[in-house]
């Protein structure tokens, strides 16, 4: 028989029971864990959010006939739409080698930061969006800008989700407020207890109370999904409970962002995401901002961090304490479904 989506929310109840033992407590499964049997079924879909995000699909299609006793459900609400005016920046570095200068931008060129030129449906690295991040109703294209990176990376399965966008946010924050500061990832200058001291200045969900993350909590990993460095084992659960963003990974960054496939950490490596840069000394010589933190420490080393280097255009690593020059840039993560793009 067909399933109506209430059914199908009960199905995949009953299913989390079974498989937690009925403990609940123990583990929160999303909904694209959880599968079903669908050999009864009109949907073709296997794992409970596929199935909801086809049923929106059906509904939200006018020449999809659904059966008489199928009652649509409302599309989720917009949280981000396509930008239609990018931000720039003039070039002030006469520098051949670093910054602007060395991505080929003359003295006093315009930088343009972002895509608006995309295909309808798809998103590709560098789109930029305006997100309601305040839930004011107004998608604010000074002060709610945010970059597609990746999809998300989830450290806890070592694998990425296709339903979920990961996008990043035009400037530095302090206190959750555009800024130009710079922060210690960790005051300790130990790289593996996660970003304890960094935290601090993300948005908090009050700041921004439309957008949540997907997981609060999180498994912290290198870039090469390894859970110690030298000098400890890493979190299993960092918290960002409270905060409505947290730090990149190495992994999304790559995903999105290789310009030498797998060594972003070279001079220009990240030449393809230099969207990253903007309000660094990227294009202005006379900010203090010249990065911000990644959430990958670098593994082999017991201090050192990895985070994006407007001077080299790459990513680079420092020790965990440095207050010099590198900040936090706000990731958020968006359903796709609640996406305009």
């Amino acid at each position: 028989m067909n399933f109506k989506l209430k059914d199908l929310l009960f199905f995949g109840i009953i299913i989390f029971l079974v498989v937690t033992g009925i403990n609940a407590a123990t583990y929160l499964y999303s909904a694209d864990e959880v599968s079903y049997d669908n050999s009864n079924s009109s949907l073709v879909s296997t794992d409970v959010q596929s199935a909801l995000d086809e049923l929106y699909t059906k509904c939200n299609n006018s020449t999809t006939n659904l059966p008489s006793n199928h009652a649509c459900i409302q599309k989720n609400i917009i949280k981000c739409k396509r930008a239609t005016a990018l931000h720039t920046e003039i070039c002030t570095s006469s520098s051949t080698s670093y910054n602007c200068g060395g991505a080929g931008y003359a003295l006093n060129d315009t930088i343009i930061y972002g895509n608006t030129t995309t295909i309808e449906g798809v998103l590709t690295v560098g789109d930029a969006f305006d997100c309601d991040v305040n839930g004011d109703g107004t998608f604010d294209a000074t002060t709610e800008r945010f970059y597609y990176v990746s999809d998300y990376y989830d450290t806890d399965r070592r694998k990425f989700n296709d339903k979920v966008a990961v996008l990043i946010y035009y400037s530095n924050t302090d206190d959750g407020v555009a800024s130009t500061s710079s922060v210690a990832y960790d005051s300790s200058n130990e790289n593996w207890h996660g970003p304890v001291t960094a935290i601090n200045e993300l948005p908090t969900t009050t700041q921004w109370s439309n957008i949540s993350l997907y997981k609060s909590t999180r498994q912290i990993l290198t870039r090469h999904n390894a859970t110690e460095t030298n000098g400890g084992t890493l979190p299993t659960n960092f918290n960002y409970s409270g905060y409505a963003a947290r730090l990149i990974t190495y992994q999304e960054l790559l995903y999105g962002c290789y310009f030498f496939k797998t060594i972003m950490d070279t001079d220009g490596g990240l030449d393809n995401c230099y969207f990253l840069f903007e309000k660094t000394k990227y294009a202005n010589s006379s900010l203090s901002t010249t990065g911000s933190w990644m959430e990958s420490p670098k593994d082999s080393y017991s201090s050192l961090v990895y985070f994006s280097y407007s001077n080299t255009r790459g990513v680079s690593s420092i020790s965990s304490n440095n207050v010099n020059g590198t900040g936090i840039r706000p990731v958020i993560e968006v359903l796709k479904s609640e996406i305009l793009y």
